[in-house]
């Protein structure tokens, strides 16, 4: 058995039981979604986009929360349905790579980036109520995809054809989309039409929280542990000296650890920056001493 199957090398976000209470911050914003979707448009039949959605008139007649609340108005059900199978997919991508409140600040933050790039866009066109968590699902997109570029999902083309995809490669489908979105809106005059400023603003900002390492836990948030992010250091006890006294032990040269420098080395870094920080180079170290180690605790038990 390999060390990374052992229960200690598991990822504790995915343990505990049912409810409310153990649901991740990417199921409380999915629910969050939908809520004030019933609420909006099945309840009070009214999407209220006036009163909630983010535009320059509603900011300067001081509607201030808009900028928050737009991130949760959506227009019709295909646009709820399209963000929150974004935000769910990727969304548990990027919360096994970072602390779960930088997710939420993703969420947020790119929105609130988001929502200025469209604005910025409307001053120079025209007006119009910005709503929906577009930009701030992009965010996360980018966020993971600038954290874990090669690695590989599989989409469903039309919600039909499987597609294995790298991240980097959604990323560039993405931007292609949005750009030829953009060429096109402009020549429309509807007023119903996607609001791309904001999704650049948020992939933007996803992109530039990674790159700049906001995403990474100082050491003042949180302790450093020895066993950070379930990693357990193992060493092998000193053996006796052939011919010894009872009690007496071998000396340090005679001692066989169960961790070489280099990675311990590696470990200290995955306590202090997790292990998005890791290259190529440093799991392949990981992995291999891993499978040593398992090889050893099974010989001896």
């Amino acid at each position: 058995m390999s060390t990374y199957d052992r229960d200690y090398m598991r990822d504790d976000s995915r343990r505990g039981g049912n409810g409310p209470s153990s649901w991740s911050v990417v199921i409380w914003l999915i629910v969050a979604n939908a809520a004030v979707y019933l609420l909006n448009n099945l309840l009070f039949y009214n999407p209220t986009r006036d009163w909630f959605g983010l535009s320059i008139e509603a900011l300067g007649a001081g509607r201030l929360w808009t900028p928050l609340t737009y991130q949760f108005i959506h227009a019709n059900l295909w646009h709820l349905i399209a963000n929150l199978l974004g935000l769910f997919f990727l969304g548990r991508l990027l919360l096994s790579l970072i602390q779960p409140f930088h997710v939420v600040r993703l969420y947020l933050l790119g929105g609130l980036v988001g929502g200025a790039f469209q604005l910025g866009w409307n001053a120079i066109f025209s007006d119009a109520i910005i709503i929906g968590a577009s930009g701030s699902v992009l965010a996360i997109v980018i966020a993971a995809t600038t954290l874990v570029p090669h690695q590989r999902i599989q989409l469903l083309l039309f919600f039909v054809i499987p597609v294995t995809l790298t991240m980097r490669q959604v990323a560039w489908v993405l931007a292609a989309v949005n750009a030829l979105t953009l060429l096109f809106g402009l020549a429309s005059t509807d007023e119903d039409a996607v609001a791309v400023m904001a999704h650049f603003g948020g992939m933007f900002f996803g992109w530039l929280y990674v790159s700049r390492g906001w995403h990474q836990t100082s050491r003042t948030t949180l302790p450093r542990r020895r066993t950070g992010f379930g990693v357990r250091i193992l060493r092998e006890k000193a053996k006796p000296r052939p011919g010894s006294r009872r009690g007496e032990t071998a000396g340090p040269a005679n001692k066989a650890p169960f961790v070489t420098s280099d990675v311990d080395a590696i470990l200290d870094k995955i306590n202090e920056r997790g292990f998005q920080s890791l290259t190529e180079e440093e799991h392949r170290l990981l992995r291999d001493q891993s499978e040593e180690i398992s090889r050893r605790i099974d010989r001896e038990s």
